[in-house]
């Protein structure tokens, strides 16, 4: 079987989501605790997945992981006792997180979110997928 390379464009899951649901005026990130992510060492951590390993199991406040441009070559997993997470980038073109793995598709995704009231924007998902022969 041939190889399969699919990309996702720019995901605007805060706005899919929030706007569907009319929880985007409810949420105040002026009082969010703010994690910066730049891969040149100039933040609080070089991946995004760092970044979300360090917020607290059970969280209660909201925070809000700012992802300084670039391509992040990484497989993210926000697990479910990470809630209240805003991921955001500065434009969806700029920030890209981008992974590939061979096998099942659905095995092997870039982006997982577990938790509840995650919210991202302004940021690229790509998925390059090789499926296995």
């Amino acid at each position: 079987m041939a190889d399969l390379n699919f990309v996702i464009t720019t995901i605007f899951l805060a706005l899919f989501f929030l706007s569907n649901y009319g929880a985007i005026s409810s949420v105040d990130l002026s009082t969010a605790i703010l994690i910066e992510v730049d891969q040149t060492g100039h933040g609080d951590y070089r991946t995004i997945q760092d970044a979300i390993d360090a917020v607290p199991s059970n969280n209660s406040d909201h925070i809000f992981i700012l992802v300084k441009p670039g391509v992040y070559k990484e497989k993210i997993v926000v697990y479910e006792d990470k809630p209240f997470i805003t991921l955001s980038g500065v434009k969806g073109s700029k920030t890209v997180i981008t992974w590939g793995e061979s096998g099942e598709i659905f095995e092997s995704p870039t982006f997982s979110v577990l938790a509840s009231d995650f919210t991202a924007r302004f940021i690229t998902i790509q998925v390059n997928f090789h499926a296995v022969a």
